[in-house]
C-alpha cells in the first residue's frame, strides 16, 4: 500500500525558495517517496529512528517514515552545510 506524502508548512516555504532547477527536482523525489519511503539512496539519522535523509546536489530531504499510518512527512529541504543541517530537528 503506498504512503501517504504529508509537507510540514516549513518545508513547502523551503521548497518554493529552492533554484527552479532544484524545486522540479525535490518534487518529483517527493511524489516517488509514497510507492518507496525508502530508496536505496536514503539513510536513517543517526540516533533518530524512523527519520531519513536523501542527497540531492548540495541539499538534504529529510523526512520521517510513520508505517504504521502509512505516512511519510517531509520536515525540511536544506543545503548540507555539515552536521548543523540535522542540528536543530525536533
Amino acid at each position: 500500500m503506498p504512503h501517504r506524502v504529508r509537507l510540514a508548512r516549513s518545508a513547502v516555504d523551503e521548497i518554493e525558495r529552492l533554484p527552479g532547477h532544484v524545486r522540479q527536482r525535490v518534487r518529483r523525489l517527493v511524489d516517488a517517496l509514497a510507492g518507496d519511503p525508502r530508496p536505496a539512496r536514503a539513510k536513517e539519522l543517526r540516533g533518530r529512528p524512523g527519520r531519513y535523509r536523501i542527497p540531492l546536489e548540495d541539499w538534504r530531504v529529510i523526512y520521517d517514515v510513520d508505517d504504521r499510518d502509512s505516512v511519510v512527512l517531509i520536515l525540511t529541504v536544506r543545503r548540507k552545510r555539515g552536521p548543523e543541517t540535522y542540528a536543530d530537528l525536533a
